[in-house]
């Protein structure tokens, strides 16, 4: 009851991140927050601050299929670099579209190295789930086809999207991702409710 409860009061609390049912790509602002830990999300999400955020919407030259598949991206605590780029090269040449999420840019932060503390993997999970529910709107992307995947900080953000009591706080309208990529995460939590997700 208390979990349908939070659902609930996610839908009220959190503002609904554009449609992209117009097909717009590239730079793309959207409506987030930034809970500071996991709990906020699950129990205090009225009381975090709201923060605009953006991602890069990038769509393949030759599409593996119509709607395609998408990959929503997650950098690591040194921001994105030439390795990220590689992986999403190669998703764009498989066919597959990328979102690339800007948790770090949109609120004035190069690098989290030296403070863990001025991003946490808690705001970018919840830029990665608002991402997920705007990426679901657009007519050329297969909405049961989005998969994530992060490195290194990243990475535990990809990680932790899989855990249902997350998902249901941030998407209560039943989005969730098909795929999940963590590359090197921290994978230091140890959750008492172990529901995760199916998907990979």
């Amino acid at each position: 009851v208390e979990r349908k409860k939070a659902a609930g009061d996610a839908r009220r609390r959190m503002e609904a991140p554009p449609s992209l049912a117009d097909g717009r790509m590239g730079v793309i602002g959207y409506p987030s927050a930034s809970p500071f830990e996991i709990h906020h999300i699950l129990c205090k999400m009225d009381s975090v601050p709201h923060h605009p955020v953006f991602g890069s919407l990038l769509m393949p030259e030759h599409p593996v299929s119509e709607p395609m598949p998408c990959v929503v991206a997650v950098h690591g605590s040194l921001n994105w670099g030439g390795h990220h780029h590689e992986h999403i090269v190669g998703w764009l040449e498989a066919g597959f579209a990328v979102f690339r999420v800007h948790s770090f840019d949109s609120r004035l932060i190069k690098s989290t190295v030296e403070d863990q503390m001025t991003v946490t993997y808690a705001m970018m999970l919840t830029d990665v789930y608002q991402a997920l529910r705007m990426v679901s709107t657009h007519p050329r992307i297969d909405s049961a086809r989005i998969g994530i995947a992060g490195w290194s900080l990243g990475g535990t953000v990809a990680l932790y999207s899989a855990w249902e009591p997350l998902a249901e706080a941030l998407a209560p309208d039943g989005e969730r991702f098909a795929a999940h990529l963590p590359l090197y995460p921290a994978a230091h939590l140890r959750m008492d409710d172990q529901r995760w997700s199916k998907s990979p």
